[in-house]
């Protein structure tokens, strides 16, 4: 084949066929020009044959020993994929069938040592012992549409979790104004045992036939003019001859080609507080411990949130052959303007002398800010693979965030920075989503902004390309990333600090070490707004490149 590891070199003969002799290099040329990468393991030897393809999925050169994915699975598939490859392969190989193998595995790429989905199909030859001979079959790169169906599972798994651990009912009603999806809330409403038990049911099967006839009639004029109806507070007459008052809104459901597909409902139990309307005090100490109950919940996510933000950063060390070390050495400074911040950071390794710096700034302040912030931290873990290539990191970053905003119709954007930093090759590699570029102070002192290509923010547009630019490190070198609470802070006649200040400031001062630096830029805007409070949530995360014996 064009491409083989443990034996190299060798091919079979030319073939023919009924139209004459081919050359085997027109094999080689079809095999190459084939997305798919072509196999055949000799199982009686145990040497395998890969074509080019095979190799390049496998990260490794054309003529570099690659390992045998059948009988070396713990170099080169995944721990959550391995019993379940070798016992497919086991039972394929013990009793064949007329059906070709075909097992979908994460396959180890050897030179970045990220992961990517492939499909392994083999045909089987046996000797005349119907003894297996040979499997032979092709590998598919499967890794875009196996990430597209987790990534919708993870959507839906999202909006199903979001809808059910929300207090108020949520539903969806057809054009018939039968329950076609609801939450928990709805159904303890209902009493019935789950969501379930409400699909195919309608209003009069709870309520009085007044209300029902009522509530039909206004959803659907809500389906033929486009007109919701919001935060009406009315009365719900049950069969059962009790009643209570809930605060509901209704707007219509549309589906992609913008018809009508039902309406959608949000409705909250005020019973309580519509019955105790005459009786003020009680009202006002239940608003006043419920209040209470929010400022301990905010503070519990206040807490968390600052938990999960690290107190200290780990030195990255890298040591070369003749002794030196190179280090990177880090400092950071989290001030949320209010219970919790829609400002997070991230520091993590990469290989053996790489690592990843990310400062996101989610629009906007507060509980919902902070939500999407916790969002951008889980969906850093499923593009840790992409960790050298800060472009086509945010790219995949954008992707999936466009898409959940899309889904969930809200209009939301973070703004990101991210830059690579490989202590073995001296480089910094940047790429930026709508965000301020890093302040980079040098040994001499000179502070500067470095160029980042422009791009959007992330959420905003789907299939955004993101940029990089390079930097050289140099020893004593200091990057400062940030979010712009502090570039936008105010003083007391409305002007901004800006970076600039800040650059001058850090020129004028040279600070030390990079807590130094940081130190200084927070001293800057202090002198520059005095006692206006902060507005805006401050992140600031500093790194220091340092070289010496």
């Amino acid at each position: 084949m064009v491409g083989m590891s443990n034996e190299r070199g060798s091919a079979p003969g030319n073939g023919k066929t009924v139209h004459g002799v081919f050359k085997w290099e027109m094999v080689r040329k079809a095999l190459r020009a084939a997305e798919e990468g072509a196999y055949c393991w000799e199982i009686a030897d145990g040497h395998i044959y890969y074509t080019e393809q095979c190799m390049r999925m496998l990260g490794l050169p054309l003529d570099e020993w690659a390992p045998n994915i059948f009988t070396e699975t713990d170099l080169t598939i995944h721990a959550e994929d391995r019993q379940f490859f070798t016992a497919a392969v086991q039972r394929f190989l013990s009793s064949p069938g007329s059906a070709p193998l075909r097992v979908e595995v994460r396959l180890l790429n050897l030179r970045s040592r990220g992961w990517r989905w492939i499909r392994v199909n083999g045909l089987l030859e046996q000797d005349a012992a119907h003894k297996p001979v040979r499997l032979v079959g092709v590998w598919v790169d499967i890794t875009r549409r196996k990430m597209a169906d987790l990534h919708a599972m993870e959507d839906r798994d999202l909006f199903r979790t979001l809808i059910n651990y929300l207090p108020d009912s949520i539903y969806f009603k057809n054009r018939e104004s039968r329950f076609v999806i609801a939450n928990e809330a709805t159904a303890r409403k209902m009493q019935v045992r789950t969501p379930s038990d409400l699909i195919g049911s309608r209003d009069e099967d709870f309520f009085d036939a007044a209300m029902s006839s009522v509530a039909r009639s206004e959803e659907r004029d809500i389906m033929a003019t486009g007109r919701p109806i919001t935060n009406r507070i009315h009365r719900e007459p049950w069969k059962e001859g009790h009643s209570t008052w809930t605060r509901i809104s209704k707007f219509p459901w549309y589906a992609s080609d913008g018809s009508v597909k039902g309406i959608v409902g949000i409705s909250s139990d005020v019973t309580e507080l519509i019955e105790a309307q005459h009786r003020y005090r009680d009202i006002a100490g239940k608003l006043d411990e419920r209040n209470r109950a929010l400022e301990k919940e905010i503070d519990l996510a206040r807490e968390v949130q600052q938990a999960l933000q690290p107190v200290s950063i780990p030195d990255r060390v890298w040591k070369l052959e003749d002794g030196t070390v190179r280090r990177a050495h880090f400092h950071q400074v989290y001030m949320p303007s209010t219970g919790v911040a829609g400002d997070c950071f991230e520091v993590f390794p990469i290989g053996q002398s790489g690592l990843g710096m990310i400062i996101c700034d989610v629009m906007g302040h507060g509980v919902r800010a902070a939500l999407i912030a916790s969002m951008l931290r889980g969906l850093m873990e499923q593009v840790a693979n992409l960790a050298d290539t800060p472009g086509l990191l945010l790219s995949s970053l954008n992707r999936q965030m466009s898409r959940i905003f899309t889904q969930a119709s809200i209009t939301m954007f973070a703004s990101a920075c991210y830059v690579y930093l490989d202590l073995d090759k001296k480089r910094l590699t940047l790429s930026g989503a709508g965000h301020p570029a890093p302040i980079i102070q040098m040994p001499d002192g000179r502070a500067y902004l470095p160029p980042i290509p422009r791009s959007p923010a992330l959420g905003l547009i789907e299939n955004a390309m993101f940029r990089e630019s390079e930097i050289r490190l140099e020893p004593g070198m200091k990057l400062m990333l940030y979010t712009d609470g502090i570039t936008e802070a105010r003083n007391a006649g409305g002007d901004e600090l800006g970076a600039q200040r800040i650059m001058d400031a850090l020129a004028a001062q040279r600070p030390q070490d990079v807590k130094g630096m940081l130190d200084a830029a927070l001293h800057t805007m202090r002198q520059f707004t005095g006692n206006a409070p902060q507005d805006d949530d401050i992140c600031l995360l500093g790194v220091e490149f340092r070289e010496g014996e």
